[in-house]
């Protein structure tokens, strides 16, 4: 189904004289994206702030009616994702937008090209326990640490748990064998608290264009 975004005040306004409704159907290799694999769908305009920008599947896999515009020729940017958060999909393109009525665009996403890189999808427990029975926030990620958990490159700190699943996507990485730590926060207050950390990094091996699921656990200090 469609779903309509708002971008601005302005152009939330009515449609008045030189304004036109965008309306922008895709498809995705000529498949809809649940056949092609795409389980969200990012969207951008240029120049342009659009009140929500992501949609599921479910959501979106029609297209949008992006609302009222002002004539003129706008950039739209359409990404898809599959359900691990890999870019599998995109297309950029210019539409120009008439003075009244609607203006109705039909557009097929290609394919981006495979990946030169490898990609992580990491899974985490905190002593054998899920991030609310841990009451872990938040996880550090370190790739690459030294063989106690300690040192590596910092790759980020994320929210815990993401829709349900405790872990998060790691990439770019280069092909070959990578270690991986976490470390587990609690924020009380403005205070954040080292709760769990990795004391034995476990080592994966990836290759370029492809996905390595990695389990990490964390214990108790020190």
């Amino acid at each position: 189904m469609r779903r309509i975004l708002m971008l601005s005040l302005v152009a939330a306004a009515a449609c008045g004289p030189g304004r036109s409704e965008l309306v922008v159907d895709w498809t995705f290799e000529n498949k809809t994206c649940a056949e092609a694999g795409v389980a969200n769908i990012h969207v951008d305009v240029a120049n342009e702030v659009l009140s929500r920008s992501d949609f599921s599947c479910q959501e979106a896999g029609q297209g949008l009616d992006f609302g009222s515009y002002l004539a003129g020729h706008y950039q739209i940017t359409v990404t898809g994702f599959d359900a691990l958060g890999a870019l599998t999909h995109q297309t950029i393109v210019t539409l120009a937008v008439g003075g009244g009525g609607q203006s109705t665009y039909t557009i097929d996403v290609p394919r981006v090209a495979p990946s030169t890189v490898a990609s992580a999808n990491l899974t985490w427990t905190f002593d054998g326990k899920s991030c609310a029975d841990a009451f872990v926030d938040t996880v550090t990620i370190l790739v690459d640490p030294n063989p106690d958990g300690t040192g590596g490159t910092d790759a980020g700190t994320v929210a815990c748990s993401t829709m349900g699943t405790d872990g998060a996507f790691v990439e770019p990485l280069t092909g070959g064998m990578h270690t991986f730590a976490i470390l587990g926060l609690h924020t009380v207050g403005n205070a954040v608290h080292l709760v769990y950390r990795t004391h034995r990094p476990p080592a994966y091996f990836f290759l370029a264009g492809l996905i390595t699921d990695v389990k990490v656990s964390a214990e108790s200090p020190p």
